[in-house]
């Protein structure tokens, strides 16, 4: 039987223009690289991505295109096996004016080689490899030693104070079994502060600065290039930059052993600590017997364990303009083996320090484990908007905006016999690919019941006094306005 009388309210159906929420998704930079993890912006082409293959080479990605020739190839001097590699890259303070560039790979024997290499001013594309020189190291070795074939940290960046953080692994196994990471002899399991800015001709490639921590043994008599102890493995790990409104501070993403990950917040310059490996692994005790190397320990400013991930990524405190302003200081890392992407705020404390806040998860949003992949590392391009790069996928992601389309309301026709209703809408009007559609049942302008649908159409039982309307919810998740209702007398 036809319905006796349908009462369509008219209410919440006018004003159905689109409008705009500010999400997180990734949009494709660039594509077909082998296990990548770097991507350096060129400041003197904003088209221009130098983006570090594991394998020994360095391509070019000019507007998302990867060109056949390599910037520079390393390959037949580096070892690639596991943790080994070419893993990082750094561009000189003054490379616009100077052409040069810093990398960090193991080499042939299973070693660490800092390296410099120069850009010719007529080949913009193309580093010079007869350019290479490799640092010297206090023990008069062009090399350092790794004793095992993992934690060879391998990242590269430069501080506001223009001077080279290099980060280094325990040197390998498991437990950190010769104590390296407490040894102040050893530079392994250490971050370490050079001052490249040298002539060509300098026999060691750097200098120690002047303000180093240890460099007048106190509070302990250690290596000078030393910055700061007790590090895992410190893959990767950046400055909030300070040229976009940031601090300067130092953000460090250190791999856990077998419970936790953890991420080591350093205010800008503040140098001579002891972030606790191996007596600690993130906030959580790993060996006490383990005598430090001096105290006190520093904890991390976050940590998670297994339940989580595994293998810390460090990322990057955002500072673009392109995001929601609410992003706007938080710090994104990752997960290599979960796959999974967060950020937290930064509550700057009264001391210097600062305590992460408000935790949170974008991975669904940026596309899930599925487009994202293993997380190698993070970027930022020419504009300081964030990259992501996929390890196995071999694809370098930018992180933007995405403004997810609240979809217009459904237009809903209804047939009843007695209790029973039959709702169809047309999922065409809404003006967006839906993922779902609601139905609400309304009494007294309250809606008292709310269920989920999934096609076009439901039978419902309904009373006296009932008003049903269908609400669309595209696949970000977001609610349209409901359609006109109908109610039973």
């Amino acid at each position: 039987m036809p319905i006796g009388r349908l009462a369509w309210a008219a209410i919440l159906t006018a004003g159905l223009s689109v409008s705009l929420h500010a999400q997180l998704t990734t949009t494709e930079v660039s594509r077909g690289l082998e296990s990548p993890v770097a991507a350096i912006a060129d400041p003197t082409n904003p088209a221009i991505l130098f983006i570090v293959e594991q394998g020994g080479l360095i391509r070019v990605s000019r507007d998302g295109v990867l060109l056949d020739e390599p910037f520079l190839d390393l390959r037949t001097s580096t070892a690639s096996d596991g943790e080994r590699g070419l893993l990082g890259m750094a561009l000189a303070p003054d490379f616009i004016d100077s052409g040069r560039f810093f990398v960090n790979f193991t080499d042939r024997s299973g070693d660490t080689v800092v390296a410099r290499f120069r850009r010719p001013a007529d080949t913009p594309f193309k580093a010079d490899p007869a350019s290479r020189f490799d640092f010297m190291w206090p023990d008069g070795r062009r090399t350092i030693d790794q004793p095992f074939p993992n934690h060879n940290g391998g990242n590269l960046a430069f501080g506001r104070d223009d001077y080279m953080y290099i980060g280094l692994g325990d040197g390998g196994s498991g437990g950190d079994p010769r104590n390296l990471a407490q040894n102040p002899r050893s530079l392994l399991g250490k971050m370490l502060r050079l001052d490249v800015n040298v002539p060509d001709e300098d026999p060691r490639g750097y200098r120690v600065p002047e303000d180093n921590p240890f460099i007048d043994g106190t509070p302990i008599a250690a290596l000078a290039e030393i910055w700061a102890f007790g590090f895992r493995n410190p893959w990767r790990y950046s400055f909030d930059d300070w040229t976009r409104g940031g601090t300067g501070a130092l953000l460090i993403g250190d791999v856990g052993q077998d419970a936790r990950e953890e991420i080591d917040f350093e205010p800008a310059g503040a140098g001579g600590r002891n972030y606790g490996w191996r007596l600690r692994e993130g906030r959580q005790p790993y060996d006490t017997r383990t005598p430090a190397a001096f105290l006190p320990l520093v904890e991390p400013i976050h940590d998670y364990g297994r339940t989580v991930g595994e293998a810390v990524t460090g990322g990057v405190v955002y500072r673009g303009a392109a995001l929601d302003p609410s992003f706007t200081g938080r710090y994104f890392f990752a997960d290599f083996v979960s796959g999974r992407v967060f950020s937290f705020g930064l509550h700057l404390t009264a001391d210097g320090t600062a305590a992460a806040d408000d935790v949170r998860e974008h991975t669904a949003s940026l596309g899930g484990r599925d487009r994202l992949g293993s997380i190698s590392s993070f970027g930022v391009d020419r504009n300081g908007e964030m990259l992501l790069l996929n390890y196995d996928g071999g694809g370098v992601l930018r992180v933007s905006p995405d403004f997810a389309v609240v979809p217009r309301a459904p237009r809903l026709s209804a047939s009843s016999d007695g209790d029973r209703v039959t709702l169809t809408w047309e999922p065409d009007q809404t003006g967006v690919a839906s993922a779902s559609f609601d139905v609400e049942r309304v009494r007294e302008r309250a809606v008292v019941e709310r269920i989920s649908a999934e096609g076009t159409s439901v039978e419902l039982t309904w009373g006296s006094g009932d008003c049903l309307r269908v609400r669309a919810r595209s696949r970000s998740g977001f609610g349209g306005p409901p359609s006109e209702e109908v109610c039973r007398d």
